[in-house]
């Protein structure tokens, strides 16, 4: 295997585990994770889906597929309970969101706890499968950033989580 692809996954093996096991138990579609890596550097990007994770690192991408092994465990997560798929409906053009009590506010702090995980500036989304499977909902956080959930082209802020 290439160096500079074991250097950098052994980097980020933490992270890749971490974005794997909130994909999971979160029952997100897509999980984007914007890791800061400080001022000095350009933040690694995962992107998972199914397992499959794809780290970009340094200009460089690479696939790690579910099936590869991560030689660390992940960052502890707080508890994530998914929302059946079916139990979510969103507007696109009103901003109309209809769920259970408290799952959508459950699903952005988590998203949330995710970014913090990573640190600084780091970013996380996820896409959330709704009763329609052509309009998943995305969810978008940041520390210290209003959250932003998006369905089709419409964006909106949260309530902060508090």
């Amino acid at each position: 295997m290439d160096p500079h692809a074991l250097e950098a996954l052994a980097r980020h093996a933490e992270a890749i585990a971490t974005v794997r096991e909130f994909a999971a138990r979160s029952g997100a579609e897509r999980v984007v994770a914007l890791v800061d890596r400080g001022q000095d550097h350009e933040p690694a990007m995962l992107e998972c889906a199914d397992g499959d994770v794809q780290l970009t690192d340094d200009g460089r991408t690479w696939a790690i597929p579910a099936t590869a092994p991560s030689p660390a465990p992940p960052h502890p997560l707080p508890d994530v309970r998914p929302a059946p798929a079916s139990s979510i409906t969103a507007d696109p053009e009103t901003g109309e969101l209809s769920a259970p009590l408290g799952a959508v506010a459950n699903l952005a702090e988590s998203v949330l706890a995710l970014a913090r995980t990573f640190g600084g500036r780091s970013v996380a989304t996820a896409d959330f499968p709704t009763r329609d499977p052509a309009l998943p909902i995305t969810i978008a956080a940041r520390e210290g950033e209003p959250l932003v959930l998006a369905v089709g082209d419409g964006r909106f802020t949260l309530p902060d989580p508090g």
